[in-house]
């Protein structure tokens, strides 16, 4: 009996979709393969059958999407900038592009919970900030 309790216990956790944990410092980014290391910049694909990718910044994830297949993924996962290591929902959070706050890959991107989190870090011209649907359309490289 004992068995078959361990096999359904790896069948109910094996199908969890849920963020895995970043470990900072130890974890590598899927798209450039630089180590995690920054708690307000980290992102995180999660597909349908549960598998986690991390990466190192939004952008990262970013150009990770346009070659993969969004079908397949479950979860869009970013850090909000006001609280590190706090993954929120990529598809309703606020998007911006300040020189003012500098990320891990040079795009000087970050997530925000809401437009008004966003907005006192809107301090110079070429502050600008986005919605899911239109960093999508932004070119990092």
């Amino acid at each position: 009996m004992k068995k078959y309790s361990f096999l359904f216990f790896l069948a109910l956790t094996a199908c969890t979709i849920a963020p895995a944990k970043i470990d900072y410092g130890n974890d590598a980014c899927k798209f450039c393969s630089m180590t995690i290391v920054d708690k307000q910049h980290a992102a995180q694909l999660v597909t349908n059958k549960g598998k986690a990718f991390k990466y190192d910044a939004i952008e990262c994830m970013l150009n990770d999407l346009k070659s993969t297949p969004t079908a397949a993924i479950e979860l869009f996962l970013v850090i909000d900038y006001l609280n590190p290591s706090v993954l929120i929902d990529a598809t309703t959070a606020t998007y911006l592009i300040s020189p003012e706050i500098k990320s891990p890959m040079g795009a000087n991107l970050s997530a925000f919970a809401s437009n008004e989190a966003a907005q006192p870090f809107v301090k110079t011209p070429a502050s600008r900030v986005y919605s899911w649907t239109e960093i999508q359309g932004q070119s990092f490289n």
